[in-house]
């Protein structure tokens, strides 16, 4: 019996290795969360459908399954910190006396 390995996962719904090609200001900031939040969204759909897959018997591959859950859940705990450091720096930004 041949066993396959498991193949590495590369990148996380984008989310981890998002980079900002040109630092063009508000734009490029807003279209970056934009991406994130359409990211997250889409990883979150792919798990309740193989969720809902899985429970009605289309499915038998749970590996997969549980690894489009880790991949949303990643995605999810991703923004949020983003969201937080955000949230700091805008606050940081408030408390400067001028």
């Amino acid at each position: 019996m041949s066993i396959s390995p498991i193949s590495p996962v590369s990148d996380i719904g984008g989310v981890v290795s998002k980079k900002i090609s040109s630092p063009s200001g508000i734009d490029t900031f807003k279209n970056m969360l934009n991406d994130l939040v359409n990211n997250v969204n889409e990883a979150e759909a792919t798990a309740a459908e193989d969720i809902m897959k899985i429970a009605s018997g289309e499915a038998d591959d749970l590996h997969t399954i549980i690894i489009n859950s880790q991949k949303a859940e990643l995605a999810v705990l991703t923004a949020v910190q983003i969201r937080n450091k955000v949230l700091d720096a805008y606050k940081e930004i408030m408390n400067i006396s001028l």
